[in-house]
C-alpha cells in the first residue's frame, strides 16, 4: 500500500490515558508512521484523530512498532465517512494519484 509523506498533527488515545499529540510522517489507508519520543507496547489498542485537510478523522488501530523515536499504527477500525476523508486527503497529496486511486479501489472490500 502506497504511503503518502506528510507532516500533520494527530492525537493518540491509549486505553486509560489522556490523548497526546504526535507528528505523522507518512500515512496510508491502512496505517501511519509518526515521531514519538516515548515507546509504547506493541499490540496496544488505540484511537487516532487526524487533522486531514479541513476535517478531522478518527481511526481505531493497534501499535505495530514502537522504537527509536518511531511509532507505527495499523488501522483496524475506520468508518466509511472517515475512509472517504482519508482517501481524499491521500489522493490530493500523492505523487501518483492514479496509481493510489487504483490501490484504494482494490482495498475497498478490506474496509467492509
Amino acid at each position: 500500500m502506497t504511503r503518502v509523506a506528510t507532516s500533520i498533527q494527530a492525537f493518540l488515545q491509549l486505553e486509560h490515558e489522556a490523548p497526546f499529540a504526535l507528528r505523522v510522517q507518512d500515512l496510508s489507508v491502512i496505517g501511519l508512521r509518526a515521531e514519538l519520543a516515548r515507546e509504547l507496547v506493541v499490540g496496544s489498542a488505540c484511537r487516532v484523530v487526524l487533522s486531514a485537510g479541513e476535517h478531522e478523522l478518527s481511526a481505531g488501530g493497534r501499535v505495530v512498532r514502537s522504537r527509536g523515536g518511531e511509532l507505527a499504527i495499523g488501522f483496524d477500525q475506520l468508518a466509511f465517512e472517515d475512509y472517504e476523508r482519508l482517501r481524499a486527503f491521500l489522493l490530493a497529496r500523492a505523487t501518483d494519484p492514479g496509481a493510489l486511486g487504483d490501490e484504494l479501489e482494490d482495498r475497498l472490500g478490506y474496509l467492509g
